[in-house]
């Protein structure tokens, strides 16, 4: 018995300390029902439009409280995957995710944060060339259309310019449009007002700076009309590059004759 008690004090942790479990987070019934019922929408069990069981019926098929379905309920509403109807005929009707509900939430991440100029040219400088690169790959006739029209439109405002700054983001987000690329097209759709008020200053108002934006877009959209992605995604870089050098205060390179991408790409 002796040599029994003297190997438990030999294990037991030293100065008497006694060694803690841990705290265990228990997670909270609405936050499993929420991510029970997000499964199923997100693998189709739930189709887009079908209405979900009322709160009663929930609660008998959960064994869960009105509040907690009341809780997991906001929480699906709160990320754009139930609407709420009001009313005798309401309830809770299912929503598939869609692009708005990305570039809400990453227009409100740019404008909550507080974002640096400088993350957005940056995440534009690495995001743009590759959306040129694939619009020359995928493009269809159709894009091509609205890609012409754009230029036009762009062409037709260069003597007024806060209606040559909006048709420029327009153009924009018609070369992403082309690519087909969801994420792409929602990622740039977000930014794109936070980029529409950082150019809108002094050093972009000139007939010099429109005029040469007019023509390294004739050069981007020469080179998706061709279906070359080497050249495309090439002058769309050098484009968005001079933007942000203007934007930043950087020197050009020797390559980049303009502040705005007037280089002639090969």
């Amino acid at each position: 018995m002796a040599a029994k008690q003297q190997n438990g004090a030999a294990n037991a942790p030293a100065g008497g300390d006694v060694t803690e479990i841990g705290r265990i987070d228990v997670p909270k019934a609405s936050d499993l029902l929420a991510e029970r019922i997000r499964e199923q929408i997100l693998t189709g069990t739930f189709a887009e439009g079908d209405q979900l069981p009322t709160e009663r019926e929930l609660s008998v098929q959960t064994g869960l409280g009105r509040s907690s379905i009341r809780e997991a309920l906001r929480i699906l509403e709160n990320q754009s995957l139930i609407e709420t109807r009001p009313g005798r005929n309401g309830g809770s009707l299912v929503r598939r995710p869609d692009r708005t509900s990305l570039e809400s939430s990453i227009a409100l991440f740019i404008r909550g944060r507080q974002l640096r100029l400088t993350s957005l040219l940056e995440a534009r400088e690495a995001v743009e060339p590759a959306a040129a690169r694939l619009a020359a790959l995928h493009r269809s006739e159709r894009d091509l259309a609205h890609l012409v029209n754009c230029q036009r439109q762009l062409d037709a405002a260069s003597h007024h310019n806060p209606a040559f700054l909006a048709a420029n983001i327009e153009w924009h987000l018609a070369v992403v449009a082309a690519s087909h690329n969801e994420l792409l097209i929602a990622f740039m759709t977000a930014i794109s007002q936070a980029l529409l008020a950082a150019t809108d200053i002094v050093t972009f108002d000139s007939d010099k700076v429109r005029s040469a934006t007019l023509h390294i877009h004739e050069r981007v959209l020469a080179a998706i009309k061709a279906r070359d992605p080497d050249a495309a995604e090439r002058r769309m870089r050098r484009h968005v590059q001079a933007y942000a050098d203007v934007l930043q205060d950087r020197p050009a390179p020797r390559k980049r004759r303009s502040v705005a991408g007037k280089a002639r790409s090969r």
